[in-house]
């Protein structure tokens, strides 16, 4: 008998293990990013047409995707191409355990095998849920800054950990950052001039983890001038930052680079050790890094939890306190300064999914309250 469930956790499962988010997955297939979510949650099954080339990128048979033996409990990755997430993996548990745990590590066969998370932990991705599984999320935003505390804290001016990661191209050389940041404002001059020219839709629907969704897109031109503002403030400021503190090592870290709540896995059980919190652990390390803490930060909470001052605040300061159990000599100032820049730098991320055809226009709509409030507002 065809169980829908089980045939859509094992796609989802699979699409994880080639490292596919659900929209790159949906573009790979022809099909739209709503009717992959609709087969990983069990409601609609692949059409017949599209199961060769579902097996193809999934790299398995057919029957195995229709016909699961049991459910999947440990899942094994194999690297063909880019290895780098890998390495990731091996450097960052040499250091934290915020990380789903690896079982197995075989550098030399590329392959690595980690926990499945399903059963004990919720995904962070139901965070802006009006379900059971969001208000347990959102209920554990401390838990998750805790936890990207103590990850940045065990690398804090790492020189072993830096030797092993290596500087970012784009803080190598002047030149580098410059190119850097020409790069981001071409992206919004292609996405302002698609705006303008009405090219860019007023909505975008769907349903994402089962849950329907609906993002309308009111834009001004005041708001469409922060982003150029944000180019010039980068362009007057971020090099000197760069040599004082990344050419020196000062108050940085390896961060995890793609810190979105998506990425976070929050256990069902207290933590044991102290009955209150609750263990986190991040997946996804394809983009590990030197950076700035709160560059984590600025993806995590600007773009996806609370983007205005006066409510983002508290978040940030429990994660100040939490990273100084660890680190001295990192003034607030300093941080808060340090969120700015990282607020700014990510603005564009966002304008980058709109150019990809990913109109999510809530996270450029956080991006730019962000802005206003911890930018422009002081």
């Amino acid at each position: 008998m065809i169980d829908n469930y089980k045939i859509g956790n094992r796609i989802t499962l699979l699409r994880r293990e080639k490292g596919l988010t659900g929209e790159q997955f949906a573009e790979l297939l022809g099909v739209s990013p709503q009717a992959v979510s609709k087969w990983e949650n069990g409601k609609n099954l692949p059409e017949t047409a599209l199961l060769p080339k579902l097996s193809e990128l999934l790299g398995v048979s057919i029957d195995s995707i229709l016909m699961p033996q049991q459910e999947v409990k440990k899942i094994e990755k194999k690297y063909r191409g880019n290895d780098t997430e890998l390495h990731r993996y091996d450097m960052v548990r040499s250091y934290v355990q915020s990380i789903p745990q690896i079982y197995k590590l075989d550098l030399e066969n590329k392959t690595i095998v980690m926990e499945d998370l399903s059963d004990k932990y919720i995904a962070g991705h139901h965070f802006n849920e009006v379900t059971k599984q969001g208000l347990f999320v959102r209920e554990s935003y401390h838990a998750i800054l805790r936890t990207a505390a103590k990850w940045h804290g065990a690398f804090w001016e790492n020189s072993d950990a830096f030797g092993r990661i290596g500087l970012d191209w784009r803080f190598e050389t002047k030149e580098n950052l410059a190119a850097h940041i020409s790069m981001m404002e071409k992206d919004f001059k292609k996405y302002r001039k698609n705006e303008e020219a009405g090219k860019i839709p007023k909505a975008w629907e769907g349903e994402f983890a089962g849950t329907p969704f609906r993002f309308e897109n009111h834009i001004t031109s005041k708001q469409l001038d922060y982003f150029a503002d944000a180019i010039s403030r980068l362009k007057n400021d971020y090099w000197a930052m760069v040599e004082a503190r990344f050419h020196t090592g000062k108050n940085i870290t390896v961060i995890h680079g793609d810190m979105h709540p998506g990425t976070a896995n929050v256990s069902k059980s207290p933590d044991r050790t102290d009955g209150t919190d609750r263990i986190v652990k991040f997946d996804g390390l394809q983009a590990v890094r030197m950076g700035l803490p709160t560059e984590d930060l600025a993806m995590l909470v600007a773009l996806h939890i609370e983007p205005d001052k006066k409510q983002a605040l508290p978040l940030l300061d429990y994660y100040y306190r939490c990273l100084c159990e660890s680190v001295q000599d990192y003034p607030y100032e300093t941080f808060i300064g340090d969120y700015r820049t990282a607020v700014m730098e990510n603005m564009f991320f966002a304008i980058r999914h709109i150019n990809r055809g990913i109109y999510d226009f809530k996270m450029r709509d956080n991006a730019i309250r962000a802005f206003e409030s911890f930018v422009l507002g002081g």
